[in-house]
């Protein structure tokens, strides 16, 4: 080679060297040969997207260029809502012999194979009575101990079961279907000389009513329908009443409708939604209607507004009317929005959980004329339904949330001590219905991001840009808690996989929980917080979360929970992550009810069914009625 063909080679080497270093390979050798050959290009591959950055151990494969396979977390679903099935009540295995020496040397009541009148257990054998499985094993554990029975005496039907009937029979003022409980009631009046025939009759009924009176008693005391059975999204105690507990009081008792009735919730809400429901039976929808599209705001004529204002006073709460009453009066015909009327429908608003604005639109006409009787009654019967899931007693110290109110409230002594505006989750990341114990308040608090929110929403941006978390504020740390960097993590498996490492981000103004977050621990990863996006607080909907609750008012809910003024809890504020403990058990309820009674007046307020538990709840109690019905007619035509 010539000393001119060696240095033109090394010429074209370091030319392409410098053009490779700072453009892609295929354009490098492109540039170079325009430079050196024009008209002359290589055939170029098409160029590949920048990849996300993945580490490897340096003893593994290379990472592969396919595309990831990225792990997404689903929310809870609604389910297809089964009724307990109803099973024969089969007496037929019990052992003679075993019922009639049950209760020798006991000194109880003889067994019935002892009695000289009336059922054996001969004639319970022969009947044919269905009832839900755990009711059902229940009445055959009695039977077959060799009691006696509960509600006949001789050959008649006992007053104990009269008295039993009658409250059946006013079911519906509990919210219950009498039809649930539906009994044939053997007759007064029989032929002495068919006594089989008579003793066949009363089988049945002693059956099918030790059936419906533990129902009943399971229905008051835990709830026609099992929450936990309607959606993902119920996480709630069940199988509180035990049906061989309560056959065994229903024995021994002198009065049983009373044993029967203590199952009923006995709190205010519970009595006040059912006096509601009572009342709204004998009451008319109003007549007066606002025409479609009404938009009335201050200081515009409408001719509307003289229907508004007629609403308004139908159907406000009556300490509103104590203060308004005399300005909607000297407003009934106006049409004119003058300034002393928008005060008193500013207050309106606020009675309806509505956003205050004064502004007369679709969201305030829908509290005055959206829900007909029917509605309303349906309302109060869900949330009678629910109130059965929940504890006996809230008990005197305790917060109430109600997700379709978007409302938190703080009691003590049995009073509402707080209230305010909540956000809770969007319709996508509904918000758990379940009770539990607040333990703690944290202030300054970091936020551990939730695994759903990493997977579904954040690892496209880490995928794509690897310091997206530290130019953010997040850090990231192993399963051990220790913080490590974010480059040193292998986000694709991450991604792939669904684990090995979690995300937090650290306490700063700009953190998603503010400056405190109040810790019930549960499975759902569940809390109050604070927020900066205060502006939430201001819309009518207000489901828009990823599943917390945050507070308007934080500092107040905080000062409440550790029983302390507020201006104590500067103290606690600062830089670093600080935990205060409660000083007693404090009970939370996160709760869904779309009618419930004001704290002072007990009046129903009704709210929109953000989530559609109410359809859901509609068809299960429809499809329970079905199994339960449907065996009342099969019986009643055998």
């Amino acid at each position: 080679m010539t000393s001119f063909s060696k240095k033109r080679a090394l010429f074209l080497a370091a030319m392409l060297s410098a053009t490779a270093s700072a453009v892609p390979q295929a354009s490098a050798a492109n540039n170079l040969m325009e430079l050196l050959f024009p008209g002359r290009r290589v055939q170029s591959q098409p160029v590949m997207p920048p990849e996300p950055r993945v580490n490897v151990d340096q003893n593994s494969a290379p990472a592969s260029r396919a595309p990831i396979k990225r792990v997404t977390v689903t929310a809870p679903k609604n389910y297809d809502y089964k009724a307990d099935a109803l099973v024969q009540i089969d007496l037929t295995k019990i052992d003679p012999q075993l019922t009639a020496s049950a209760h020798v040397g006991t000194g109880v009541a003889p067994s019935m194979e002892m009695d000289q009148f009336g059922l054996k257990i001969d004639h319970l054998r022969e009947a044919h009575v269905k009832a839900e499985k755990d009711i059902a094993d229940a009445i055959v554990a009695y039977y077959a101990s060799g009691k006696n029975p509960i509600w006949t005496v001789s050959y008649d039907v006992s007053p104990k079961a009269k008295a039993v009937i009658a409250l059946f029979a006013k079911a519906a003022e509990s919210g219950l279907d009498p039809q649930d409980y539906a009994v044939k009631v053997p007759g007064d009046d029989y032929e002495r000389s068919d006594i089989p025939a008579r003793l066949k009759e009363l089988a049945e009924f002693e059956l099918s009513l030790s059936a419906r009176a533990l129902r009943y008693a399971m229905d008051q005391g835990d709830g026609r329908i099992n929450p936990n059975r309607l959606s993902g999204f119920h996480d709630l105690n069940t199988d509180n009443v035990k049906p061989r507990n309560v056959i065994d009081q229903l024995a021994s008792a002198g009065d049983a409708s009373a044993v029967l009735a203590g199952f009923e919730p006995q709190n205010k809400w519970y009595a006040e939604l059912k006096q509601n429901l009572h009342a709204i039976a004998d009451t008319a929808a109003p007549s007066i209607h606002i025409a479609p599209g009404t938009l009335i705001r201050p200081g515009e004529s409408n001719a509307e507004l003289k229907n508004v204002v007629a609403l308004i006073r139908a159907k406000a709460p009556k300490d509103y009317l104590l203060q308004h009453d005399a300005v909607l009066q000297a407003n009934e015909t106006a049409e004119t929005y003058d300034v002393s009327l928008v005060e008193a429908v500013k207050d309106y608003q606020k009675s309806q959980g509505r956003q205050a604005d004064g502004v007369i639109g679709n969201a305030t006409i829908k509290t005055l004329q959206g829900e007909s009787s029917a509605s309303k009654r349906d309302r109060i019967l869900y949330s009678m339904e629910r109130l059965r899931w929940m504890p006996r007693d809230f008990g005197s110290r305790y917060v109430f949330i109600n997700q379709p109110a978007y409302r938190a409230q703080y009691f003590n002594d049995n009073a509402e001590k707080l209230a305010m505006n909540v956000v809770v989750g969007s319709a996508k990341n509904q918000t758990y219905f379940f009770n539990d114990t607040i333990e703690t308040v944290v202030f300054n608090p970091s936020w551990g991001v939730p695994r759903s929110i990493i997977l579904n929403e954040m690892m496209p941006k880490i995928l794509n840009n690897p310091s997206y978390l530290e130019n953010s504020g997040y850090e990231v740390y192993d399963k051990s808690g220790r913080v490590v960097p974010s480059s040193s993590v292998n986000w694709g498996q991450v991604a792939s996989n669904g684990g090995g490492v979690g995300i937090r981000q650290k306490p700063s103004l700009d953190n998603a929980l503010g400056e405190l977050k109040i810790l019930f621990p549960n499975s759902h990863d569940i809390y109050m917080h604070d927020t900066p996006a205060k502006s939430y607080f201001k819309k009518d909907m207000r489901a828009l979360s990823h599943g917390c609750i945050r507070l308007e008012r934080p500092r107040d809910m905080a000062a409440a929970v550790l029983e302390m003024p507020v201006e104590e809890l500067n103290q606690y504020f600062g830089k670093n992550e600080r935990n205060v403990k409660v000083k007693s058990q404090l009970p939370v309820y996160v709760s869904y009810f779309t009618a419930w009674p004001d704290a002072a007046t007990g009046q129903i307020h009704y709210y929109d069914d953000v989530y559609e538990r109410d359809a859901y709840l509609q068809k299960a109690i429809l499809k329970t009625q079905a199994v339960r019905q449907a065996d009342t007619i099969q019986t009643a035509n055998l």
